[in-house]
């Protein structure tokens, strides 16, 4: 026998972007179900956990040690022959303002969201979306019954290989030059600054793409890497790389590892519709993913602000169609979209670059006060100062 429930809202999914639109709908009045396909939000862990301090403001979020392990004061950037450039939190990105514990970050918005009203299922797996007059049914396998959930709006909020967003006739292809293969250890007795996230690049560290750490306290960190799909010419070559860059750098080769997550991220643009009739995509669903640093709960937290707004509107005015929604589209792309173009034309020039002319930026950038002038400003500097690296830096000036 199936079951069935009616709610004006279904968000599928989760995660930061799936519990702030729960959120926003519930505190507009409107019954919203958020359902999960997991056992328990928030796990696994598949980021590095850096967040901007700006969140707090977003989301009126208190600033609280159960989630954020450690403040950053910036990033260091390390180039292949080891030279250094220390950057603020203004140029760095929206991964380095705190370093969170995800788990509980994301427990703490689902949290949120059924304070404000919303109903939450986990073990929740959504098979089927189909339209019909008014709104849509999506059918669920939930604790092992069938259940049929009739709602004017479904939110697919399902991550960057959402299956909502195509049934719902979305365009979500995804073409290997924007996957990155990642995987990271939580580490202990290692060797870090609490006040800076690091970034090791280069083809000597890893190739198509980064390490990085982000120090979660007093010796602890998350040691990570992230290659890009094109790049990576045998299975475990990312674990292979990391690996060796533990093992050669006394900052971290006496560290224990303590956890270990891998899964891959989408680093292409965002897809080019967000909205159909009756539904919404928000967050790395949409693909609203960082290009070049693979970061995605600041922007996921903005489109879900924006999606629940935007369904609060068109359920007052009773119109859930695609124009209905329209306002969703352009609210989250005046918010976020440029800064993920730049990113992604940065990203495919730095995919390309050779060892040497990063060791050359990064040396030439370093002799600079990044809190003053533009890193557009400073790259036309360097091409003035080594000529020779003007086709290798068009891309990015």
């Amino acid at each position: 026998m199936v079951g069935e429930r009616v709610v004006d809202a279904l968000v599928i999914g989760g995660g930061p972007a799936g519990s702030t639109t729960a959120y926003e709908v519930a505190m507009g009045g409107f019954k919203v179900l958020m359902i999960e396909k997991r056992s328990e939000i928030g796990i696994p862990v598949r980021c590095g956990e850096g967040i901007s301090k700006e969140i707090l403001s977003i989301l009126n979020l208190k600033k609280d040690p159960s989630w954020i392990c450690s403040e950053m004061d910036g990033a260091r950037l390390i180039s292949p022959c080891g030279k250094v450039m220390v950057i603020g939190p203004e140029i760095a990105g929206p991964e380095t303002g705190f370093v969170i514990r995800r788990e509980i970050f994301d427990r703490m918005l689902a949290e949120r969201a059924a304070a404000a009203g919303a109903d939450l299922w986990v073990n929740a797996e959504a098979t089927s979306f189909d339209r019909v007059e008014g709104g849509a049914v999506v059918n669920c396998i939930h604790d092992g019954k069938e259940v049929a959930i009739k709602a004017k709006v479904v939110v697919a909020a399902d991550g960057f290989e959402s299956q909502v967003a195509r049934w719902g006739g979305l365009n979500t292809v995804l073409a290997e030059r924007d996957i990155d293969t990642c995987i990271q250890y939580e580490m202990m007795g290692v060797d870090v600054d609490e006040k800076y996230v690091e970034f090791y690049m280069g083809k000597r560290y890893a190739p198509g793409g980064y390490i990085w750490s982000f120090p979660k306290g007093e010796n602890i960190s998350n040691v990570g890497i992230g290659m890009n799909a094109t790049a990576i010419k045998r299975g475990g070559d990312p674990k292979r790389y990391l690996d060796d860059f533990i093992r050669n750098n006394d900052r971290f080769s006496k560290g224990i590892i303590t956890e270990i997550n891998a899964g891959a991220v989408s680093v292409g643009l965002p897809i080019e519709k967000t909205v159909a009739d009756r539904m919404l995509v928000v967050g790395d669903a949409a693909r609203m993913i960082d290009p070049l640093t693979g970061g995605g709960v600041f922007t996921a937290c903005i489109s879900g602000q924006e999606a629940g707004r935007t369904i609060v509107k068109a359920l007052e005015e009773g119109d859930t169609s695609a124009e209905g929604l329209s306002g969703y589209e352009r609210a989250w792309r005046d918010q976020v979209e440029n800064q993920l173009v730049r990113n992604y034309l940065a990203k495919e020039k730095l995919l390309d670059l050779d060892d040497e002319v990063l060791d050359k930026v990064i040396e030439g950038l370093s002799e600079y006060d990044l809190k003053e002038v533009s890193t557009q400003e400073l790259l036309k500097g360097i091409v003035k100062k080594h000529p020779e690296l003007m086709n290798d830096l068009t891309g990015l000036i």
